[in-house]
């Protein structure tokens, strides 16, 4: 069994590999196509932004993918179907030139080999369903951002220009900052993004203060050119992040799948810390001004008590006694002075890792029920972490009991391998899409390229970070449809769209037939 692990993993770093040179198109079509780089440029420029993603993205993504199914309800081989499913599927697109999702071909494959094994029961559909929804959302949102910054971009009334430039970047600003203080989102993004509005808006003034209104179109084809690499980069690194995130969600759910017959008894010496992915659970809900929060159970034992954070104090789990609160010591409590700092409360508390089994959490260091789901009574151990959040045994009204993978536990060869083979695929092209992207659906101008995929950055780095496996096709696909129509709508060549549209609708239900039909051969060999 541990043998048929590894092969799902090396299986779904290949899909990544495949996904990598599909979707190498997304990143470098426009580039192409207006001969700002050429073809090798460009997929070296690309694939070096897809790895760096690693050190950008969370696993916000990843989460949402691994939850799609239970996976106390399926085994490994039902993963590995899936992703035959999603490789063959990607190949077969690809070798007709259709920019079609690798997202859904994998969600699509994921669940319809779990559906063939278990049924749709094991189908988490509050999972499914924002995905589905996002088939036409994504390309709209894209398309609309992009129109909108085409238009602003092509107006001649520069200060207006300006000050709209200067307070989308201030409304962006503080979207991410909001997304970094309740959406776990990693800094660092909102810096990159900010740099590179900065260079965008220093070559913007630069331009106009040194050719004003009387600058060709030829340089400002050249300007456009430049800031073209810029929003490229944007839309690379994006790419990298949402996608690889993927095949990691897609990972963890076979490291949870390979813990949970573990823990029923079927694998015993084999599964080694490294392997072991469970789920952390925490609670949202609202503060008293109306802002989403979250607390996220967190415990540590000094001298034999157990502690556990809320918010800003250190609660004895036992007693429920406040003894660590706003930075002051309560000298009175006779461990007070294992807390001499902050960090040094931070360094004894470890996370409380746990996984679910139907409605009923266990602790998963040593498999121990904690509570139920649905019925938090104190009598279950450890349910006094959750005491401030529950009433007769119940959780108080407005608060929502969460879990999320904990993937801090993956490898590193496995979680970085993602993002790197991601950026290899990338290396191999994709040609057959790249035409379709560049030249068939419109045709892209240096300043309508910066546009699109700016527009396809900025929609990634956002619907990323709520946790929703955006297509990067589709989003890139749509803010290209909307650069075309600010010139006029017959500019875009409706009839290639169409084709397209009918593709993503198909993907996710030929990839979950594909993996239903693998599924059952493998039942006949396995």
């Amino acid at each position: 069994m541990f043998t048929l692990l590894l092969v799902v993993i090396a299986i779904a770093l290949i899909f990544d590999l495949v996904n990598g040179f599909h979707d190498a198109a997304n990143s470098i079509a426009t580039v192409v196509s207006t001969k700002v780089l050429t073809p090798f440029q460009a997929v070296l420029w690309a694939a070096a932004f897809n790895v760096l993603a690693f050190w950008v993205f969370d696993m916000s993504v990843g989460n949402t993918v691994a939850k799609t199914v239970d996976s106390g309800a399926i085994d490994l081989w039902v993963i590995l179907a899936g992703l035959l499913a999603a490789t063959t599927w990607n190949l077969f697109t690809w070798w007709l030139g259709i920019p079609s999702s690798s997202s859904h071909t994998l969600i699509g494959g994921f669940a319809g080999a779990a559906v063939a094994h278990a049924g749709f029961g094991v189908i988490a559909f509050d999972e499914i369903i924002p995905v589905v929804s996002f088939i036409v959302l994504a390309p709209l949102i894209g398309g609309v951002i992009a129109f909108i910054i085409a238009i602003i971009t092509v107006s001649r009334r520069y200060v207006l220009k300006f000050f709209i430039i200067l307070a989308g970047s201030a409304g962006l600003y503080f979207l991410m900052d909001y997304m970094i203080e309740y959406m776990d989102m990693k800094p660092i993004m909102m810096y990159i993004v900010l740099i590179m509005l900065a260079i965008f808006i220093l070559a913007y003034i630069y331009y106009m203060l040194v050719h004003g209104k009387k600058q060709s179109a030829l340089k400002e084809s050249n300007m456009y050119k430049k800031l073209q690499l810029l929003s490229s980069a944007a839309f690379s690194l994006g790419h990298g992040g949402a996608d690889s995130q993927k095949v990691m969600g897609i990972i963890c759910a076979a490291l949870m799948v390979y813990g949970n017959l573990g823990r029923d008894g079927k694998l015993t010496e084999e599964i080694g810390a490294n392997f072991k992915i469970s789920e952390l659970m925490q609670i949202e809900f609202k503060d008293e001004e109306g802002k989403k929060e979250k607390f996220k159970p967190e415990t540590g034992i000094i001298d034999g008590v157990t502690f556990y954070a809320l918010g800003d104090n250190i609660v004895d789990a036992k007693t429920q006694e406040v003894i660590f609160e706003d930075e002051k010591l309560n000298k009175e409590y006779p461990n007070a002075s294992k807390f001499k700092s902050f960090s040094e409360a931070d360094d004894a508390l470890e996370k409380l890792h746990v996984y679910t089994k139907g409605d009923d959490v266990y602790d998963a260091d040593n498999n121990q029920l904690i509570f139920h789901k649905k019925e938090l009574s104190s009598k279950y151990e450890k349910a006094g972490i959750f005491a401030s959040f529950v009433e007769n045994g119940e959780l108080i009204k407005g608060h929502k009991l969460k879990t999320k993978v904990n993937s801090d536990t993956m490898p590193f060869w496995i979680s970085f391998g993602c993002y790197l083979m991601i950026g290899i695929g990338t290396l191999f092209g994709g040609w057959k899409i790249v035409k379709t992207m560049g030249s068939k659906i419109t045709k892209v101008t240096p300043l309508e390229g910066v546009c699109a995929e700016t527009a396809g950055a900025l929609t990634l780095f956002t619907v990323s970070q709520m946790g929703i496996p955006v297509s990067t096709t589709h989003t890139i696909t749509g803010s290209i449809i909307g650069v075309g129509a600010t010139k006029r709508l017959s500019a875009v060549r409706w009839g290639v769209t169409i084709n397209l549209l009918w593709a993503w609708i198909l993907t996710i239900p030929v990839s979950a037939l594909f993996a239903a039909g693998f599924y059952y051969l493998i039942c006949l060999f396995k």
